[in-house]
């Protein structure tokens, strides 16, 4: 299981590779709020249709508990994050499960807090070592990635296609 915030649903949904989070966890869980914010950047986007029926197939959905939304409220107050964010990050502390972001600052709380953290582009390299994608579809999925939006630094661009090509 894994607790996604909005940025790995969105760009894998655009570079045709959603699936991926199903095939790698299983269960992957999104509070309420980062739903809504995947719900607004994709409606007018192809990769809406994969979205919706991910939303009806796999991808779960939960509200925070009170003291989820006093453990949220809390983390404003110490960090800068945006309210899916620290949703995210308070639900992947109560279930015990890695956290799916892009956001360097939600990774930086999220693993001070003893959490355990997957970029995007660490999915593709966790489903190439599983063998779910070959060396060819996860260059390419790295390559989709940027060409989707998704910012990588060129150093760690160049670090993750280097691994790969090595692997």
């Amino acid at each position: 299981m894994i607790v996604a915030d909005a940025s790995p649903l969105i760009y894998l949904a655009r570079i045709g590779r959603l699936a991926l989070l199903e095939r790698l966890y299983r269960a992957v869980v999104v509070p309420h709020i980062v739903w809504g914010e995947v719900a607004r950047v994709s409606t007018s986007h192809p990769e809406a249709s994969a979205l919706e029926q991910a939303s009806h197939a796999w991808l779960g959905f939960r509200d925070l508990s009170r003291g989820e939304e006093r453990a949220s409220a809390a983390l404003e107050r110490h960090a800068r994050l945006a309210a899916g964010e620290r949703a995210a990050i308070v639900l992947a502390e109560h279930l015990r499960v890695p956290l799916a972001t892009d956001d360097a600052l939600a990774v930086r709380v999220a693993r001070s807090r003893g959490l355990e953290t997957r970029w995007t582009t660490a999915i593709v390299a966790e489903a190439f070592h599983r063998g779910i994608l070959d060396r060819g579809e996860a260059r390419d999925a790295v390559e989709d990635l940027v060409h989707s939006g998704l910012w990588i630094s060129p150093a760690v661009l160049v670090r993750i296609l280097a691994a790969l090509a090595d692997a």
